[in-house]
């Protein structure tokens, strides 16, 4: 039996554990070509995840050995021995680096023409948008993606300007909009870059570190269109930055908009009511607390730094100064009517001094280049498509066409429900395979990349197995490279 020949675009974690439960779990033999346009993958986890998260980052290493037991760049549509014969027989997957689909070297379809299944999984690139006067014109504003990727050594942002000529030493008060647990990273990074037992040994940038460090902050806001219980973060995250009261660093929520008997706590879940529990217990003085839980670590006496969740604002406009770097932004109060929707009062602004504002309002996906050509339906942030099937425009199933993770449903959830996506797709694949539900070909559908300049598995193995060299001569679990050309020196040397 020919292999079926499947395409995967994006190496990030919907990428690759799609791809793993396909290599798993089909009866079919297929071999898997794992597009990304970096040159290393793993995306989300490698760029995404805060640096003192490691544990988050351990499906990396399912990924590395799920290549190391299919790796196979084998010509198997040209096999003619026995040994061939078997080859042929074995599911295998290689991977494709540092190439864009719709780029100069490859279209997307040509990709589809000469492959069984193409099953798009590259995520959400894009950021969501306040939409208000000064978000793009004024300097010491950027999203938490951009933020996130140059903390993270992202090739797009680790050198970038924007980040490193500003000027981190007037940074003193800072905005972050959103309360989801990308916000609550933020602020423990930015809170507590100084202390080293927390990050001299994670992998964050050690040029964004050094900046950061420079900072003076006082205080962060982070800031939020809803009320307490609409509150997006998980608890571990909030309990993360409650805990840094044992470095000086105090937390706090405004009475008026937590008070622990305002709430009907018996008909509450059990998460929102340890969530409860927690800012009440940690909002007490610390010899006034009766759980032993958060009484781990004593608060120090004098508190240098704070941090505040705040609720019910909505950002109106973002103020600068004569240098065109942020000064202020102005805001009003929301109220949220019965039916639960928020209605914002314009006519009750307040204005908060800043020095940097972070919008965290969620990462949104983008189309490729080819979509339109294609009739391939995208609609707000993501590929059209009923479980998984990529639908046209006029909302009929492409054969052949599928969507796993964020592109498929929108930034949502975390690698754990990642995987439970991609598992689902991958077992449909699976499953109109066997059916033959998508018209397949009879005849082998071949993709020759000889002639595609790309970084191989191999070539990620050495850039990996450097990186870990660098990062052990630093007691850090790796450094990565920060630019294409450092890349591309350590491969011309081998």
């Amino acid at each position: 039996m020919l292999k079926k020949t499947i395409s995967i675009i994006g190496s990030g974690p919907s990428g690759f554990y799609t791809a793993y439960r396909l290599l798993k779990k089909s009866p079919i033999p297929i071999h898997i070509k794992l597009w990304e346009k970096l040159p290393v993958p793993f995306g989300l986890s490698r760029y995404g995840v805060a640096p003192d998260h490691p544990e988050v980052k351990n499906c990396e290493e399912t990924f590395k050995l799920c290549f190391k037991e299919h790796f196979n760049d084998y010509d198997y549509n040209n096999c003619t021995s026995s040994q061939d014969q078997q080859q042929q027989q074995q599911n295998s997957i290689e991977f494709i680096g540092g190439v864009t689909v719709g780029g100069s070297h490859i279209k997307l379809k040509q990709i589809i023409d000469n492959q069984d299944i193409v099953i798009f999984s590259y995520g959400c690139q894009s950021d969501r948008r306040l939409n208000i006067p000064g978000e793009q014109t004024t300097k010491g504003v950027f999203t938490s993606r951009e933020f996130v990727n140059w903390y993270n050594g992202h090739f797009d942002y680790s050198l970038s300007e924007k980040f490193n000529n500003f000027p981190w030493s007037k940074v003193k008060n800072i905005g972050i909009i959103g309360n989801g647990n990308v916000a609550l990273d933020l602020t423990r990074i930015l809170i507590s870059n100084q202390i080293d037992e927390i990050w001299n040994n994670t992998d964050i940038s050690k040029i964004a570190l050094k900046n950061l460090q420079n900072c003076n902050i006082k205080n962060i806001e982070l800031i939020a269109r809803r009320d307490f219980l609409n509150s997006k973060f998980t608890n571990k995250e909030l309990r993360e930055l409650w805990e840094l009261e044992k470095y000086g660093i105090k937390g706090t929520i405004n009475k008026e908009f937590f008070n622990k008997n305002q709430f009907d706590i018996k008909n509450m879940d059990r998460t929102l009511k340890r969530r409860v529990e927690m800012c009440d217990e940690y909002m007490k003085p610390f010899n006034e607390r009766t759980k032993k839980n958060y009484k781990k670590f004593k608060p120090l006496d004098i508190v240098t730094k704070t941090w505040e969740l705040d609720y019910l604002k909505t950002p109106l406009r973002i103020n600068k100064d004569s240098n065109g770097y942020i000064k202020s932004l102005t805001l009003c109060h929301n109220i949220i009517t019965p039916e639960n929707r928020v209605v914002p009062q314009l006519n009750e602004k307040i204005t908060y001094n800043i020095d940097l504002l972070i919008t965290s309002l969620g990462y949104k996906g983008v189309p490729l280049p080819e979509f339109k050509s294609l009739d391939i339906g995208f609609q707000k942030d993501h590929i059209s498509n009923v479980k998984g099937h990529v639908l046209s425009s006029s909302g009929n199933i492409i054969p052949g066409l599928y969507a796993s993770g964020w592109i498929r449903r929108g930034s949502q959830g975390v690698i754990a429900s990642t995987m439970q996506d991609s598992f689902e797709v991958a077992d449909t694949v699976i499953k109109d395979l066997a059916t033959n539900l998508n018209g397949q070909t009879n005849y082998p559908k071949k993709l020759n990349v000889e002639s595609i300049p790309h970084i191989t598995w191999s070539q990620w193995e050495s850039l990996d197995k450097e990186e870990h060299r660098r990062g052990q001569l630093s007691s850090k679990p790796r450094e990565k490279f920060l630019s294409i050309k450092d890349v591309q020196d350590h491969l011309s040397s081998l």
